[in-house]
């Protein structure tokens, strides 16, 4: 059997490696980056360039395109709560759809596998790629693409500021109280309650980033 593999052009391969480093803070929020010094790093034309700058600004990375680069975003506390407020109300609409669609069994079981790899996380990366899969369970059973496809989009903006704010070992057993929380009324089919216990996790996340943030 062959494996398969998987051919990416040279924007998607740039764009990945930037977005990675934008992501883990190699790359600082409120940097600037140049269309020369990117050529000269991957040893390539402006065009993939370009195309990497214009696919991390839809993403809501970069902002301030212009034919010299761009500069990646930096915080903003007003910003950070309309996308806050965005993602908690469309992440209530995902749960209240996996109800209605009957996987609540299939999310339940998803919860619980990324709460148990989140409470058992050794560093940053697997803690946070267990709270990105903790709260995208909902909508990877609420049967809605474009739902699914928008939290997958705007939630990376998010995701970079509650991983500026979430600091210290209490901020983190804080998070994990509230998703056991939110874990037991879902699976005990208490869906309002698991409903509103989301609700305020992304609140208490919102005061965590004004805290931080300042």
């Amino acid at each position: 059997m062959k494996d398969t593999l998987v051919k990416m052009t040279l924007s998607e391969q740039i764009y990945n490696i930037l977005k990675n480093e934008i992501i883990s803070g190699t790359i600082p929020l409120g940097s600037k980056v140049t269309n020369r010094e990117l050529q000269e790093r991957f040893l390539v034309s402006s065009t993939p360039i370009r195309d990497t700058i214009n696919k991390l600004y839809q993403d809501g990375l970069v902002k301030g395109v212009t034919k010299t680069g761009a500069q990646v975003i930096s915080f903003d506390y007003e910003y950070a709560t309309e996308i806050n407020e965005f993602i908690a109300a469309i992440s209530s609409v995902a749960l209240t759809m996996t109800v209605a669609r009957g996987t609540d069994k299939e999310v339940t079981k998803n919860l619980k596998e990324s709460l148990k790899k989140q409470a058992a996380a050794s560093d940053d990366d697997a803690y946070f790629d267990a709270d990105f899969h903790f709260h995208k369970s909902f909508f990877d059973f609420c049967g809605n693409q474009f739902l699914k496809e928008t939290y997958k989009r705007y939630n990376l903006i998010r995701f970079l500021l509650i991983k500026s704010a979430i600091r210290t070992a209490e901020d983190r057993s804080c998070s994990i109280r509230q998703h056991g929380d939110i874990v037991n009324a879902y699976s005990a089919g208490q869906f309002s309650l698991a409903s509103q216990l989301l609700e305020q996790h992304y609140i208490h996340g919102l005061a965590l980033i004004k805290e931080y943030n300042p």
